[in-house]
Formats: structure tokens, sequence, C-alpha cells
């Protein structure tokens, strides 16, 4: 298979081919032949070299020391790179930034790969095919391009929002990792990075996002290996997500997944629930603080806060990354074992997810007819935001209790988790059931529950969770 490159690398580009040849690789498989008729991995990485760097040759690592090696505080990548496998297994500074000469003749950033480009998941598919080809198949791949459009159009409104920290890989290893936020950077900063994203690197995470190909880092797999992860893939200290947290800290907590996969310091207390009132304060994204159990309101009696899942070694990537799966889908045969069988973990999920729909479905239906009678409307039980949504004018939200504030929180807390009670079954059922006792409070009917089979619950819930992550669009970071 490799000659098969080679061949294909020789035909394409012969001074730079026949460089290539001798860069080692060393990984766990380059460029697959089969590419579903998308352009081979080589050629493009070879599209993403400037013009100057066709034509350059190969000078070798050492060569890169005389700036890259250290003596800088500043610039240490040469000496820290040394430490690595990558170094181990001859992954050159080359085999990632292209060749050298030119850049080495007149240094320049146009004469070298390097941030944006070199973000690309395709400078890592040179040697990892096989996990390139699986990541192709992930949502991390995709870009949600409007909070980083913001960014090119209007800066100065993208200071209110932290969505390009999450949404943006780029802006995540030039911002985020360096402990900075968006409010951090100046407008052509800002610009400079949003318009790159929606460009030279579309994807909401790559693989430097999760990993440092220049450095190791300590943490390692939950089976112990280093593999340069930025993050830990392991933490159970809550504290940098808990409640009413800053951007600055929730966008930097240390955790692989959690970095981005947390409710953004959604804050359940009273006060907080009276005060902003435009839409759910949870972002679409909150499956850490359901798997950890934080971040409803909760009510005075004992919480159940989490399950062994919390726990699992790697927690997140013990489901979702079984073999080191970097589709980060979850099959019940690798994923669940060796806890549970493929036919126990199918039924348990079926189980939950069909009993907390019926109670979300439930619990909706409970504050819809308290809306009509005490509001006139159904749907005034809700944000004001979502209500706008439907053409109408919101109630004054200082008339809407606040039991229905809390209820309507745990409500959208858990839809906006979107594993209905897989993650955490026994924190999601007691957010209902604390929900529920707030609006006995206010002796809200509790109608008969509709004839609908799990199937199409879910479809209505979802449909609640699109208008929600619409509104979150539209709106600024909070009101």
């Amino acid at each position: 298979m490799r000659s098969r490159w080679l061949m294909t690398l020789f035909a394409s580009i012969p001074i730079i081919a026949a460089a290539l040849a001798l860069q080692s690789c060393g990984g766990v498989g380059g460029p697959q032949t089969d590419t579903g008729g998308l352009p081979s991995v080589t050629q493009q990485f070879l599209a993403l070299l400037g013009v100057d760097q066709k034509s350059a040759t190969y000078i070798g690592a050492d060569a890169c020391a005389g700036c890259h090696g250290g003596k800088s505080p500043d610039d240490p990548i040469y000496a820290h790179w040394k430490d690595t496998v990558h170094a181990e297994k001859g992954v050159t500074c080359e085999r990632c930034h292209g060749p050298g000469s030119a850049h080495q003749a007149a240094p320049s950033k146009e004469n070298i790969l390097t941030f944006p480009k070199a973000t690309s998941p395709i400078v890592c598919a040179q040697c990892h095919g096989p996990t390139h080809d699986q990541y192709n198949f992930s949502a991390h791949v995709k870009l949600i391009a409007s909070p980083v459009d913001s960014g090119v159009t209007n800066p100065g409104q993208s200071r209110s929002s932290a969505c390009m920290s999450c949404h943006s890989g780029l802006f995540r290893n030039m911002v985020n990792d360096k402990g900075k936020v968006l409010a951090d950077l100046q407008d052509d900063e800002i610009r400079w990075i949003a318009e790159n994203t929606l460009t030279s690197a579309p994807h909401s995470a790559t693989c430097v996002t999760c990993h440092n190909p220049h450095s190791k880092t300590g943490n390692l797999t939950d089976d112990g290996k280093e593999v340069m992860l930025r993050k830990k893939n392991f933490n159970t200290d809550t504290t940098d997500v808990a409640p009413g947290t800053t951007a600055q800290q929730f966008t930097n907590f240390d955790h692989g997944c959690a970095q981005c996969h947390n409710g953004r310091g959604t804050n359940p207390a009273d006060s907080r629930l009276q005060a902003s009132t435009s839409r759910p304060s949870m972002h679409d994204s909150n499956q850490y603080n359901m798997l950890m159990g934080f971040g409803g309101v909760e009510g005075s009696g004992p919480v159940q806060r989490n399950t062994a899942h919390a726990n699992a070694p790697g927690q997140c990537t013990k489901c979702h990354m079984p073999d080191s799966r970097h589709s980060f889908t979850v099959s019940f045969d690798k994923g669940c074992a060796p806890c549970h069988t493929a036919a126990d973990a199918a039924a348990r999920t079926g189980q939950v997810k069909s009993e907390v729909l019926g109670l979300l479905t439930s619990l909706r239906g409970r504050m819809e007819a308290w809306a009509a009678a005490n509001l006139g409307d159904a749907d005034f039980w809700d944000y004001t935001s979502l209500i706008q949504a439907e053409g109408k004018t919101p109630p004054n939200q200082a008339n809407v209790p606040i039991e229905i504030k809390r209820a309507r929180h745990n409500y959208y807390f858990i839809i906006r988790s979107g594993d209905y009670g897989v993650h955490n079954a026994p924190y999601a059922k007691h957010l209902v059931t604390v929900a529920n006792t707030n609006l006995d409070a206010l002796n809200a009917p509790r109608p008969a529950a509709p004839k609908m089979s799990a199937e199409q619950q879910l479809r209505v819930i979802e449909e609640h969770r699109k208008k929600a992550n619409q509104a979150e669009m539209n709106l600024p970071e909070d009101n």
C-alpha cells in the first residue's frame, strides 16, 4: 500500500516526492487508497503548501533548532519535540511543516506550513490515516459557521460571546490554550481567526485541539499511554465549570472533552433564574454537567449526584472512544464493555431514555396547562425568546412564578444534554421530581399524558431543543 502512496506522490510533484520518500512516518498507517472519491491525503497535504515552499528542499530537524531550539523561553518547540514519540520515530519538523530550505533562507510565515493551515487534520493524516478516516465521520469535522461569521462581519459583537472558543478549533489552539478568551483580543485578531476558521481551518475541533504534536504533556490515556494530550481525560474537580463560573474559566477547563462539553457556567440559583429569562442559561453541551450531576435546581432533599459512569477510567473516552476510536460514536459491544454486555447496554439505554422522555413530556404538559390557565396561553411558561419564535408577545416575567422558572430550567437542562438519562439517570430523574414538586406548589394540573411512542416523544422534544439552539444563536451571550 505504501508503494502506491509514493507512486501518487512521484507522479504529482517529483521534487517533493523524492524528499518525502526519505521522511520517516512511524505512525499507525498513512494515507488510505480508498478515499471515497476525495483527493488522496498526500495530494491534500501538498495543496496546503505555499508556492515558495513547493520548490523548497528538506534541511533536517537540526536546522530548525537554531531559531526554535529552546534557547528562548518563548519558543522551546524543538527542545520539547526531542522528548516526544514523534522524535523517537523520526517524525521531524518538516514532516508536518513541509520542506524548510526557503524558510531557512528567508524566514517568513509565507514559506513554511504554519498556523492556520498547520492545524489541518490532513497534516496528521499522513501517518495516522485510519484515525483520520474515523475523524471524518465525527461531528468535530464540521463547522458551525454563524458564531465565527459574526467575528468577520462585526468583530465587536463577538466580544459578548464565547462561541468561537468551542466552535473554532483554530481559536482554541491560538487563544484558549494560552489561557485567553475573546475579550483579550483586538478586533483585527478576532477577524483574522474568524476568517481563517471559515476558510483555512474549517473545523470545530482538529487533532491538535486535543493533542500537542510538539510536547509530552503527562496527560495519559486511561490505559497509561502518553499521546501528548493537551488536557486530562479524567477530572472530577468541577470547580472551573461550577454554576456561575465565567467564560475565562469554563472555556479553559482541564478536561479533553469537557473543555467544550460543559454547560458554560449555567446557574440554577433563584436570583439567576429571576434575572436571566430570555433563554436557557446552559449551552447545548452540558454533557459533563449531567455526567457529574451538577447545575440543575436540586431542591432541599438528598441527591444521588452521579453513577459509576462519572468515575469510569477515561470518563467520556471510556464509552465514546473505545479502542481509541476517533469517530466518537458509542457501540454497545465496545464502549460499554466490560461493565455491560451489548444486549444489556442496549436494553438499559432504551429503557432509561423511554422513561426520561415520558417524564419530560409529562413535565412540559404540566407547565403548558398551568400557563394556559394562569397566563392565557400554553406557551407562556417558556423563555421569552422561545415564545417570540412562535410569533407571540411574552408575558411580563414578573408574572411567571419562581416555581415555573425552576421547572423550566430543569426541563432544558436535561434536554440540552441530549442523552435523556443515559449519562446519569438518577440525576435526570431527580431534576424532574424537583420540577414537579415546584409545580405541585402551584397546584398545576396533571393532564393525561399524550399517547405517543418514545420515538414520537423524542421528535417533539428534539424540536424544543432545536428552537433553544436557534434562540441562542440570535441573542447576545446572556440577558
